[in-house]
């Protein structure tokens, strides 16, 4: 069960006594400032002595929780806390009763892999410290993937070019809302752009975690590289906003043979395989590693429905030109070929700023 010694965290503004006591020891202070020193002192011992100062400090979630690399048997749940903490995450299949728990190490971004679960199942959770608990209620919650191969009427929210952190993205995502009727996607996908202009963390906090809170604790967010979110990141390192933010499968741990990149990588839902590739900062040639990857990874599958997604779209005639981009051009002629071969059913695309959709198209 839940320690009974953890606790819900308050904001400062829960405790205006502290507030209202520092600015009158500012106001005195002007006045009589030795003998105010003096007292401060004593009062500074005995918040100390009382505890209430650890109180007041206490460890805040400043940015989730969110869910990444879920699936039939695991999730990540991930969050950052604004003072190094201890980690760690209570879960159950009831919202009352969290009875299993994993403990992490002390960190401000944590990440905590959960595993042992049952496909197809609910689980409610509570992303914790060591003594206190930062964020869980019964909107905490997520649902593993049905077992591979099992068919299921499955939802998906595709954002793309999403991250302007603007009242155009909030109308977006409030429409989507209200269409669904409080309804929870299976999962998600971001088409990449996530975080204008350059994807920087401080980006990312508000055209993703400010923006979606709500949906990226109850449901998964999968994502592709987009060229803003190229310009602080580095694909041949791994390294920078956008890897150090998603936890995506490199060993195929969620279905798919293994990329060994984060960069691009497959993932199965119920008989459903889905396929991220990299149109920005990876080699995009047919002989490359991303395409080779590629074709192995579809000769290896037996999901009855292939979905690709990426950033650059190989058809537009949009806010960009599919004619006159390299990344999009190169996409359709060196990754279509291979998605067409092996049956794909659909490709998912952002970058050009309009909505677009073709009569099927094979072999162009």
């Amino acid at each position: 069960m839940v320690d009974e010694q953890l606790h819900a965290i308050n904001t400062e503004s829960d405790y205006p006594h502290l507030e209202e006591k520092n600015d009158t020891m500012d106001h005195f202070s002007a006045r009589r400032p030795r003998r105010r020193l003096l007292s401060g002192l004593l009062l500074l011992t005995l918040f100390f002595g009382c505890g209430l100062f650890s109180e007041a400090l206490a460890t805040v979630a400043i940015r989730g929780p969110y869910l990444q690399l879920g699936t039939m048997n695991s999730i990540v749940v991930r969050w950052r806390t604004d003072v190094p903490s201890v980690g760690r995450v209570l879960y159950g299949q009831s919202p009352t009763e969290l009875v299993e728990s994993v403990q992490g190490g002390e960190a401000t971004d944590h990440e905590i892999h959960l595993s042992g679960l049952q496909p197809d199942t609910r689980y409610y959770y509570a992303v914790a410290t060591s003594s206190e608990i930062l964020s869980g209620d019964a909107s905490h919650s997520f649902v593993t993937s049905p077992l591979a191969g099992t068919p299921k009427r499955t939802k998906v929210w595709v954002l793309g070019d999403s991250g302007t952190a603007d009242k155009n993205a909030a109308a977006v995502r409030d429409g989507y809302y209200a269409y669904n009727t409080g309804q929870i996607p299976d999962f998600w996908l971001m088409l990449g752009d996530n975080a204008y202009t350059d994807g920087t963390d401080d980006e990312y906090q508000e055209a993703m975690f400010d923006m979606y809170p709500k949906m990226l604790r109850q449901s998964v967010v999968w994502s592709t590289l987009g060229n803003h979110d190229g310009r602080s990141a580095d694909a041949i390192t791994q390294s920078g906003a956008y890897y150090d933010i998603f936890t995506l499968p490199t060993d195929g741990a969620a279905g798919g043979l293994p990329s060994g990149t984060e960069s691009y990588y497959s993932f199965d839902y119920g008989d459903i395989h889905f396929v991220c590739l990299e149109s920005y900062a990876t080699d995009r040639s047919a002989g490359g590693a991303m395409l080779t990857w590629l074709e192995q990874d579809l000769v290896s599958t037996n999901q009855k429905w292939i979905i690709a997604f990426w950033h650059h779209p190989p058809y537009t005639k949009g806010s960009h030109d599919s004619d006159l981009e390299v990344e999009s051009t190169e996409m359709r002629e060196n990754a279509l070929p291979i998605l067409e071969n092996y049956g794909v059913d659909l490709v998912l695309s952002g970058h050009s700023h309009s909505y677009e959709r073709s009569f099927l198209v094979d072999g162009h």
